[in-house]
C-alpha cells in the first residue's frame, strides 16, 4: 500500500500530538507507579484519543497501546518537523482546540455539554449552535443548594448572551478535588471545580471567558471558606513584607460596557489602517493553551542562551592561563553537556524567540474586514502598523470583563503607616491558601 503524502500542517500536527503523548504517557507512568488505576485509565483514554486523531490524519501510523515506540518511530518518519520550526506559522497549527485534558474532564464530569462553537478547517466564520435561554436556567438539579452568580462581560461575550448562571456551593466531597496534588501540578483544579458546581447543563463551562470563569472561583472560594484571604505582599516603600488579610467580598466585577453582536464578538477600527477588527476575549482554556505554547517556544530561546554560553566558555578556556588542565576538562565537559541539552531543546524549537505579542493576537482576532480566513489573518498580523498593533491590543487589555482584583492594603505603624496599591494575584492555588482556623 502507497504511503500517504502528508501535508506540511498535517505533520505538524502530528508532532504536536507526539509530544502531547509523551507527556500523558509520563504521567500514566507515575499513575502506575503509584498504583492508581482510575488516573491510568483516563490517562490511557486520553492516550487513546490521541492515537484515533493521529490514525485519522494518517492511517499508515502504526500506533499501538506500547504508545511511545510507536509515535517515537512516526516523528522520525516525518522528519522531526518540528511545530514551531516555521516562524510564520499560525497558533491554530500548535495548539489542539479539542484539549485531551478537557476531554478527561468531560468523561470524569456527570454533565452533558452542547457541542462547542465549530470551526472550519481554514475559515473562522463561526456555525450555528443552539441558543441557550438567558433567564430561565434547563436542567438544574434542585437537590444541591445553589445562586444564581452575574456574570462580568453581562452575557456579551456568548452568542446566546446569558448573563448569569446557576452555581453550587462546595460541599466536603469537593474537597477532594481540592486538595489533590496531580491538579495543581497540570493546572486544572478550577477547570473540575466549574465543570462540577455550574449546574446548568446546556452551558459548557470551557467556553466561558476568563474573567467570568474567575467570577464563579471567587464566589467557590468565598463561600466555601470564608470572606478573609491571606496574602503576603512587598511594600513598595521599604521592601519589607507585609501580613495582610483581603475581604473578597470587597472585591467587584469591572465595569463591561461592550456589547457583542450575535456571535459574541467586538469590533474596533485601528487609527491608522481603519480597517474594522473583529476579536473575541479568550476563554480560560484559550488562555491556558496560549501558556502552553509560550512555554514551548521559549525552549528554543532557552537552547540559543546554552549555545552562546558555550561559545563564551570556550573562548575564555582557549585564553586562560590560570587554570590547569584538569579544570580546562571538567569545564569542556560541563560544555559538552550544555551542547547535549542545547539538541534536545531544539527538537521541540529552534525559534531565537517566543511569539507571545502575536500569538495573542492570533487567538483573539477573528476577522479583518469581514475575512474569517485564518491564514489571512495571521499575515495581516504579522505585518500590522505597530501603532495599529499597541492600541488594538490596549482597546482589548482595557475593556476585558472580570473581576477587578485591585487592592488596598494597610501599612502598619511601625513602617510609617498608610497604604498603598497593588494587585491581588488569583490563580489554582486560591483554595489552599485559606486563613488560620
Amino acid at each position: 500500500m502507497a504511503k500517504k503524502k502528508l501535508t506540511e500542517e498535517q505533520q505538524k500536527e502530528i508532532d504536536m500530538l507526539i509530544q502531547n503523548n509523551k507527556m500523558l504517557d509520563k504521567t500514566r507512568q507515575e499513575a502506575i507507579e503509584k498504583g492508581n488505576k482510575t488516573v491510568v485509565a483516563q490517562i490511557e483514554r486520553a492516550q487513546q484519543e490521541v492515537i484515533d486523531h493521529i490514525k485519522s490524519i494518517d492511517s499508515t501510523v502504526n500506533a499501538t497501546m506500547s504508545k511511545s515506540t510507536s509515535l517515537s518511530s512516526k516523528k522520525k518518519e516525518v522528519n522531526n518537523v518540528s511545530m514551531f520550526q516555521d516562524t510564520d506559522m499560525s497558533i491554530y497549527d500548535m495548539i489542539q482546540e479539542n484539549d485531551l485534558n478537557n476531554k478527561e474532564l468531560e468523561e470524569s464530569s456527570k454533565q452533558t455539554t452542547p457541542t462547542e462553537v465549530e470551526w472550519a478547517e481554514n475559515d473562522l466564520t463561526p456555525s450555528e449552535t443552539t441558543s441557550v435561554n438567558a433567564t430561565t436556567f434547563n436542567n438544574v438539579d434542585g437537590n444541591q443548594q445553589y445562586d444564581v452568580i452575574p456574570l462580568p462581560s453581562n452575557g456579551q461575550c456568548y452568542r446566546n448572551k446569558v448573563d448569569r448562571i446557576p452555581v453550587a456551593y462546595l460541599t466536603a466531597y469537593d474537597e477532594n478535588i481540592i486538595t489533590s496534588p496531580n491538579l495543581y501540578k497540570d493546572g486544572l483544579v478550577i477547570d473540575y471545580l466549574l465543570k462540577s458546581k455550574v449546574m446548568n447543563s446546556e452551558i459548557n463551562v470551557d467556553d466561558l471567558v476568563s474573567g467570568d470563569a474567575d467570577a464563579v472561583t471567587l464566589f467557590l472560594r468565598a463561600t466555601s471558606y470564608g470572606p478573609d484571604f491571606p496574602i503576603v505582599v512587598n511594600d513598595p516603600d521599604s521592601g519589607e513584607q507585609i501580613d495582610t488579610t483581603v475581604d473578597l467580598t470587597t472585591l467587584k466585577p469591572k465595569d463591561f460596557k461592550l456589547v457583542g453582536d450575535e456571535n459574541g464578538y467586538f469590533e474596533y477600527v485601528t487609527p491608522i489602517k481603519k480597517d474594522k477588527i473583529k476579536f473575541r476575549y479568550l476563554t480560560r482554556k484559550q488562555e491556558r493553551q496560549l501558556k502552553q505554547v509560550t512555554e514551548l517556544e521559549s525552549y528554543g530561546t532557552k537552547a540559543q542562551m546554552l549555545d552562546r554560553e558555550r561559545e563564551t566558555l570556550n573562548a575564555a578556556i582557549m585564553s586562560d592561563k590560570y587554570i590547569t588542565d584538569n579544570e580546562k576538562k571538567t569545564i569542556k565537559a560541563a560544555i559538552k553537556a550544555m551542547e547535549t541539552w542545547s539538541k534536545k531543546l531544539k527538537e521541540v524549537n529552534n525559534s531565537e524567540f517566543t511569539r507571545m505579542v502575536t500569538n495573542s493576537m492570533q487567538l483573539q482576532v477573528v476577522a479583518v474586514n469581514d475575512n474569517y480566513d485564518r491564514e489571512f489573518i495571521r499575515k495581516y498580523i504579522n505585518n500590522m502598523p505597530t501603532r495599529d498593533a499597541m492600541m488594538l491590543r490596549k482597546y482589548i487589555g482595557d475593556n476585558k470583563p472580570g473581576i477587578n482584583f485591585d487592592i488596598e492594603v494597610q501599612r502598619p505603624e511601625s513602617l510609617g503607616g498608610g497604604s498603598f496599591k497593588t494587585f491581588l494575584n488569583w490563580d489554582d492555588t486560591v483554595f489552599l491558601n485559606l486563613p488560620d482556623v
